[in-house]
């Protein structure tokens, strides 16, 4: 059965461990652009608390496949999104390992919203040793006939986790806060626990 799993920015952290638990995953490309999702989102957990980076897209309110949005470049939001990434990580253990890749990452300017999240996802995948293959699909698949296991926007930064294959985040140490932040990108997980990572999902 094919998997289908939506694009996200800087993925949550138990996006990562179910893709590290399969052994194939389809990316969809092609559907309609979804608001308010991890899809151009992500939390990080800085020195206040838990803060959203959302990347603007353009028209995003219109049906829009995945990989037409562009990015809106109008205000400096890389600049933004960095400093608050900096801000949260710059004293945690291992941040210093990651941080050359990741301001690349943001600092490459691509037109797309897709192509900005596979690059972070190529990242994630070398990074936290996950070898599973993950694909683009080239049309989009409904699901009507249960052919498929769909799991876009199962996900999601407003909802419980559904899926039985998907659990709450086990405490691992963070910088702040006196309580564990569940939901957190995978930024926060790597720079917190570094080579650790990969075995954490």
């Amino acid at each position: 059965m094919m998997t289908i799993i939506d694009s996200q920015y800087f993925p949550s952290i138990p996006y990562l461990s179910y893709i590290k638990a399969s052994d194939e995953i389809w990316i969809d490309a092609k559907e309609n652009f979804v608001k308010q999702t991890y899809r151009n989102r992500c939390y990080i957990l800085g020195p206040n608390k838990v803060q959203p980076l959302s990347v603007p897209v353009k028209n995003g309110n219109r049906k829009i496949p995945m990989d037409e949005i562009l990015i809106d470049y109008k205000h400096d939001w890389i600049k933004d999104h960095w400093r608050s990434i900096t801000t949260a990580y710059n004293k945690s253990p291992f941040f210093e390992y990651y941080e050359p890749y990741i301001h690349d990452i943001l600092h490459r300017k691509p037109e797309r919203l897709l192509e900005l999240n596979q690059d972070i996802m190529s990242f994630c995948l070398k990074v936290l040793n996950i070898d599973t293959k993950v694909n683009l699909t080239n049309k989009y698949e409904s699901g009507e006939k249960g052919q498929i296991e769909d799991m876009r926007s199962k996900i999601h930064p407003k909802k419980d986790y559904i899926c039985s294959k998907i659990k709450d985040p086990i405490p691992y140490p963070q910088l702040f806060g006196q309580e564990f932040a569940a939901k957190l990108s995978v930024l926060d997980l790597l720079s917190n626990t570094g080579p650790e990572s990969d075995n954490y999902l």
